[in-house]
């Protein structure tokens, strides 16, 4: 009963409001559940599902596109062996939106580029690295007041890495993805 109450005014409010003012920056903070794809790297699937948290800051040129920068920080990804990978990414993107329903529903599509840092533990040997990242994001927007909005989406982060060897020569080379579920809350100025 309690669920219906709340929908049911999450509906009106949003179904009564007035347009939103689409300019001006804005700030995210938000989590989600992340899947890993080694390209096999460590040698044994699967590796487990872990949770994210994510901020970013950001600015509406106007209410068909943004542009921000983002954080997003992993736990730790664990396969069955105990092999343990570290993920931090930072990136760069431009977000197209289309609001409607009296700009209270916003659908968008972000595309950026940043960069990636791992810290993993093969086989007892913990390394470091990073590499160049681009990042696909979709997602929904429901904008419950003119300053804050609720944002459900899927992001999906694309990076490569070469293996060489002691003398420089690429004995392997992986490409990997990252994927969220996320929600975040996003709070405008």
């Amino acid at each position: 009963m309690k669920k219906i109450v709340v929908l049911l005014l999450a509906f009106v409010t949003i179904a009564l409001a007035e347009s939103a003012d689409r300019t001006g920056p804005y700030i995210a903070v938000g989590g989600g559940y992340a899947v890993f794809n080694d390209d096999n790297r460590m040698g044994s699937e699967p590796i487990d599902p872990t949770y994210n948290l994510n901020l970013i800051g950001g600015a509406f040129i106007n209410k068909y596109l943004s542009v921000e920068l983002g954080f997003d920080y992993y736990d730790t990804f664990t396969n069955d062996m105990q092999d343990t990978t570290d993920i931090y990414i930072f990136d760069a993107a431009a977000k197209a939106h289309y609001p409607f329903w009296k700009e209270r529903i916003d659908l968008y599509a972000a595309f950026g580029a940043g960069g990636i840092a791992w810290k993993e533990t093969l086989d007892g040997v913990t390394q470091e690295d990073n590499s160049g990242v681009l990042k696909g994001d979709v997602g929904i927007g429901f904008r419950t007041l003119d300053w804050l909005t609720l944002n459900m989406g899927y992001r999906r982060y694309f990076f490569t890495l070469d293996q060489v060897d002691n003398s420089g020569v690429v004995t392997q080379h992986y490409k990997m993805d990252l994927s969220s579920a996320y929600v975040n809350i996003e709070v405008q100025f």
